[in-house]
C-alpha cells in the first residue's frame, strides 16, 4: 500500500447540520465539475428514485452491512438514524486516491474525522451551515427549514440534537466554512474551493 501522503487523489467532504443545504450544493457542484463524482458510501437505507446503485451509494441489506463490518471493509460506520446505517468502504477510498481521482461526499462528523485522520493530505473538509450570530439563531433557522420541508417531527428533533451537540461545534475544525444564506452563492463558493484545491494539486480536468 502506498503511503497516504503520496496518494494523488482528493476527497472533498461536505459536513453540516440537516437543513443547511449540503445535498443541493453537492449535486450542483458535481453537475458543473466534470472531474468530480460522488464517493459511493455504503448504506442500508432504501435507494431513492433518482439514485443509482454504486453511484451515490452502495445499497446493501442490514446483514450485508454487518458482514462488511465483520470483514473490516469499512473505514468508519454508524447508525445515523434508527435502522439507517452508513459506512465508508475502505477499498473504495484507497482506489480513488491511488488513481488520482476527485470525489465528494456528504459525510457525518464522525466519518469525516476518521477519513481525515486516515488521509490527512487527501481530504478537504467543507462545512456548510446557515447564517446566524450564534448557535441559537442557527438552530432556529435550521428548524424552520426542516419544518418547511415537512420532515417528520421525530427526525427533526434527532437532527437538531445532532446539530447542537456534534455538527455545529465541529465547523472550527474544517478547512473551509460556507454559509448558505443564498443557495446560488453557496454553490459558487463551494465550487471555487474545489477548483482551487484541484488546481493546487495539478489534478486532471477529467477523472481517470
Amino acid at each position: 500500500m502506498a503511503p497516504a501522503e503520496n496518494l494523488p487523489g482528493i476527497i472533498f467532504v461536505i459536513i453540516g447540520p440537516g437543513g443547511a443545504g449540503k445535498n443541493a450544493i453537492m449535486k450542483a457542484v458535481i453537475a458543473s465539475t466534470p472531474a468530480l463524482q460522488q464517493l459511493a458510501t455504503a448504506t442500508t437505507r432504501p435507494m431513492r428514485a433518482d439514485e443509482k446503485q454504486g453511484r451515490e451509494h452502495v445499497f446493501v441489506s442490514a446483514q450485508q452491512f454487518h458482514e462488511m463490518i465483520s470483514n473490516d471493509e469499512l473505514l468508519e460506520h454508524q447508525e445515523v438514524t434508527p435502522g439507517k446505517h452508513y459506512g465508508i468502504p475502505r477499498q473504495t477510498v484507497l482506489e480513488v486516491l491511488t488513481a488520482g481521482a476527485a470525489r465528494i461526499a456528504d459525510i457525518e462528523v464522525l466519518g469525516a474525522i476518521e477519513l481525515a485522520t486516515a488521509y490527512p493530505q487527501n481530504v478537504v473538509q467543507i462545512f456548510v451551515t446557515v447564517p446566524g450570530a450564534d448557535i441559537a439563531n442557527q438552530m432556529a433557522l435550521l428548524e424552520a427549514r426542516m419544518r418547511s420541508r415537512a420532515d417528520k417531527a421525530t427526525d427533526i428533533e434527532q437532527r437538531l440534537e445532532r446539530a447542537r451537540a456534534l455538527e455545529l461545534p465541529y465547523q472550527s475544525r474544517c478547512d473551509y466554512v460556507v454559509v448558505n444564506d443564498d443557495l446560488a452563492q453557496a454553490i459558487e463558493a463551494t465550487a471555487a474551493i474545489i477548483r482551487r484545491e484541484m488546481a493546487e494539486r495539478q489534478m486532471q480536468e477529467v477523472n481517470p
